[in-house]
């Protein structure tokens, strides 16, 4: 049985990330091909990484993730990008006025990552990433399942209680990786409440992780558009042009809407026991 969950959630994941590779060349298409693109990403190295721990499995992997990483690189930016003209299109409306230069900026950003989307879809091969999932059913298929099993649930476990959150003072880029590391916990989930003998603690445990992963999503969302907010007003500075009185306002507002986010993403963590 085991064999068959992992086998399928692999070869469904993989079929996802074939499908929105095929969709991006079209412009209609492309912001859900990216998203769909992004989470079959997630899918299959949350479950490459916990094949790992299966006693007897070895299987080489540095291709298909490389692969991978490099469509979830290009494809983030190009969906981050128009993700911050929407939120910050929001804002504005808050306090009655349009950062017209911040705009322009984005628009020349997302032209940007839509040409480098377009360069690495004309040379980018993704077939041997089609074939991963029989390379993966041969790798697990002489492996003691009751073994695996043990070693898939104490790895996750592992990982769930070892995860802390970061000082007070920390940089954001360790909450960047907190965010990473729930989002990873929360697919690795997704497989454990698949398999025999998982238990209500662990299905907890997944609607947690999501909703920690979400929370956290939301302030690096925010928090992305404040430091984007700020260095474009650094740059107008440096030009020699006189910065608009609304621009200190909006950096007030992200900066309050940033610390909320923060706030409330380690609430919801303290009250899950992570410290």
């Amino acid at each position: 049985m085991l064999k068959t969950i992992l086998h399928e959630y692999l070869e469904t994941s993989c079929a996802t990330v074939v499908t929105a590779f095929e969709q991006l060349p079209h412009p209609a298409r492309r912001q859900h091909a990216i998203h769909q693109l992004r989470v079959g990403s997630k899918k299959i190295r949350a479950l490459l990484a916990v094949a790992k721990e299966i006693p007897g499995y070895h299987l080489k992997t540095r291709s298909y993730l490389s692969t991978l990483r490099l469509l979830q690189d290009i494809g983030g930016i190009s969906r981050d990008t128009r993700l911050q003209e929407q939120f910050l299109t929001h804002h504005e409306k808050t306090i009655g006025w349009r950062f017209s230069v911040a705009h322009l900026l984005l628009k020349t950003r997302s032209a940007t990552a839509d040409n480098a989307l377009t360069a690495t879809m004309e040379r980018l091969s993704i077939k041997k990433l089609s074939r991963l999932s029989d390379a993966f059913k041969e790798a697990i298929a002489d492996i003691d399942e009751t073994a695996a099993i043990d070693a898939i649930i104490a790895h996750v476990a592992t990982m769930y209680n070892e995860t802390k959150l970061p000082e007070s003072n920390a940089p954001a880029s360790s909450w960047h990786d907190l965010r990473k590391r729930m989002k990873r916990l929360y697919y690795q989930l997704g497989i454990v409440t698949q398999l025999p003998h998982h238990t209500r603690q662990h299905q907890e445990q997944l609607q947690h992780s999501k909703k920690a992963g979400e929370l956290l999503g939301e302030w690096h969302d925010a928090s992305e558009l404040l430091v984007f907010i700020k260095n474009t007003a650094t740059h107008i500075r440096k030009e020699k042009i006189m910065l608009p009185e609304e621009v200190p306002q909006l950096i007030k507002l992200l900066q309050r809407e940033t610390k909320e986010k923060l706030a409330e993403s380690a609430k919801h963590l303290r009250d899950l026991g992570i410290f």
